[in-house]
């Protein structure tokens, strides 16, 4: 016998809107009646919808992967115009926002890397392909670890493959420039491309991507050329902190040949954990001259690089006045003395 399905209603306040930036869809902070807590909740009009069991997909696939790496849902649902997806909230926002609050240091792209790189790798071990890894989409728990969340692209593979609804070209491989279907490599260069937003900063990589946008429009062809070419983003931009392991790590996430990349996250995550050196300078933000800090057993130490060239390196102990280090403070440096003033102080 049939038995028809039990229908229920919903009740929530929308407080604030914390995201439009996905396929079609809002996200908002709400304050759900029943549970007397603030809740994320993922909107999509029913009009935007090809079929509106797509979008309970992403609830199906982000309940299928239960992960201390992976943001969980609450609960999935719909009305007459809308259909939702109830998450947690996580206050300490995504991996994007405090990416823009200061240049992060080599131990936190390490950690938050690795942390992804575990929730990637159960995701993948599910059979699903994510296809919209990106700093928006890596959020932070209540513990500041990195969680991955957005399934909105997310797909079962078949044969090892997948066809994705939509590609965002921002952060697409080269050969999303052809045909599909994808493999789990494409994820793992979205990883690289993560890693090296986290690595340069938001600022560097936006002023690299606005060069296809001027005029108004997104260049999509030249951009696609560089894409495959290699050229885009520029492996040749990293800051002098930022120690080769880690960099070689990154650019072999970013290889144009799928074959010549990293064939697992787990294999990204073994190489990212190797990195060992510059792990705690960080690059400050809004300072005319590059200026690198970090505190070492109570020690606050400071090396600057002035417009000119020249250098100055102090260190000061908790309470005392800050001291010249002679030998690092010149006239002018190289970049490969600045990389080995970072690596060895």
């Amino acid at each position: 016998m049939l038995k028809p399905y039990k229908r229920a209603e919903l009740a929530f306040e929308e407080l604030r809107e914390i995201g439009a930036d996905g396929r079609n869809s809002t996200t908002w902070v709400v304050n759900d009646v029943q549970l007397g807590a603030e809740i994320v909740m993922k909107t999509i009009a029913k009009a935007q919808l090809r079929d509106v069991s797509e979008f309970f997909d992403e609830a199906k696939s982000l309940y299928a992967t239960a992960h201390q790496n992976v943001v969980q849902i609450h609960y999935a649902c719909e009305d007459a115009d809308n259909v939702y997806i109830a998450m947690p909230f996580y206050r300490r926002g995504s991996v994007k926002g405090i990416m823009e609050a200061a240049h992060l240091t080599t131990r936190e792209i390490i950690r938050l890397g690795c942390q992804l790189l575990s929730g990637l790798h159960n995701i993948h071990s599910k059979g699903l392909i994510h296809f919209d890894i990106k700093p928006d989409n890596i959020l932070l728990s209540n513990r500041g670890e990195a969680m991955l969340s957005d399934f909105g692209l997310a797909k079962q593979v078949h044969l090892g493959v997948a066809v994705p609804n939509g590609l965002y070209i921002r952060m697409a491989p080269p050969e999303a420039t052809g045909q599909p279907p994808f493999d789990l490599r494409f994820d793992i260069y979205q990883v690289g491309l993560t890693l090296y937003r986290m690595a340069i900063g938001n600022d560097a990589f936006n002023f690299q991507f606005a060069r296809f946008t001027q005029g108004g429009g997104l260049d999509v062809a030249t951009l696609a050329a560089e894409i495959q070419a290699g050229t885009f983003p520029d492996r040749q931009a990293f800051h002098e902190h930022v120690p080769m392991r880690l960099r070689r790590v990154i650019t072999k996430c970013l290889e144009p040949d799928p074959d010549a990349r990293f064939s697992s996250a787990l294999a990204v995550a073994n190489a990212l954990a190797a990195v060992d050196d510059s792990l705690d300078w960080r690059l400050e933000k809004g300072v005319v001259n590059k200026m690198w800090t970090k505190n070492e057993a109570g020690t606050q130490k400071c090396f600057v690089v002035n417009q000119d060239g020249s250098t100055e390196f102090t260190t000061t102990a908790a309470g005392g006045q800050p001291r010249r280090k002679r030998d690092l403070c010149r006239p002018r440096m190289t970049r490969r003395d600045i990389e080995g003033v970072l690596r060895q102080n």
